[in-house]
């Protein structure tokens, strides 16, 4: 089951990039189609790609595009794209660097009351990406992860309410200890 996961991503993917995937019914035209996406058809096993084709549309993801000829034509829905952005978010990880450069990436917001849901599931993204919580709404990480946190920002669109700033802290001791840094 987690391989379909594996595949609707990768999928997904190729969609969201403004790719149309496109299947014929025809096997010659469908050979020369596989060909051209060489790369990605070896890692995708045939079945399993129609049984997540057949899901995504079923689901409202994906919409089907005909042309003239007789090639099927796939790209995402509205509903597909913001599905696809759940997928980002839900496998979203940070990088550590091997070495720090002594700068603290710090989070802070202020997000209304009337978005309590949206701060609670920032709060816990934060977390899940492995930010230490300084306060209820100030989050640190010792490496550069700025486009990770814009996109989180952007997908639960607080940008008004968000800082992300890079900078010195001091004294640091229990953070160092806390991400094992020297």
């Amino acid at each position: 089951m987690k391989e379909y996961g594996i595949l609707t991503g990768k999928v997904l993917g190729i969609l969201a990039s403004g790719f149309v995937l496109a299947l014929s019914k025809d096997k010659k035209q469908r050979f020369q189609l596989h060909q051209e996406c060489d790369r990605l058809w070896h890692t995708i096993d045939r079945k399993q790609l129609y049984h997540v084709l057949r899901r995504l549309q079923l689901n409202g993801f994906m919409k089907t595009i005909k042309r003239a000829d007789d090639v099927e034509g796939f790209q995402l829905s509205e509903e597909g794209k913001k599905r696809w952005l759940k997928y980002q978010l839900r496998n979203l990880k940070l990088k550590k660097s091997k070495r720090w450069d002594r700068k603290w990436r710090i989070v802070l917001f202020d997000i209304p009351e009337l978005k309590k849901k949206i701060r609670d599931a920032l709060r816990r993204k934060l977390k899940n990406l492995g930010f230490l919580e300084f306060q209820k709404s100030v989050f640190i990480y010792p490496f550069p992860c700025g486009d990770e946190v814009n996109f989180v920002i952007n997908f639960f669109n607080i940008e008004d309410s968000v800082f992300y700033l890079e900078a010195p802290i001091s004294p640091d001791y229990n953070f160092r200890r806390h991400f094992n840094l020297k």
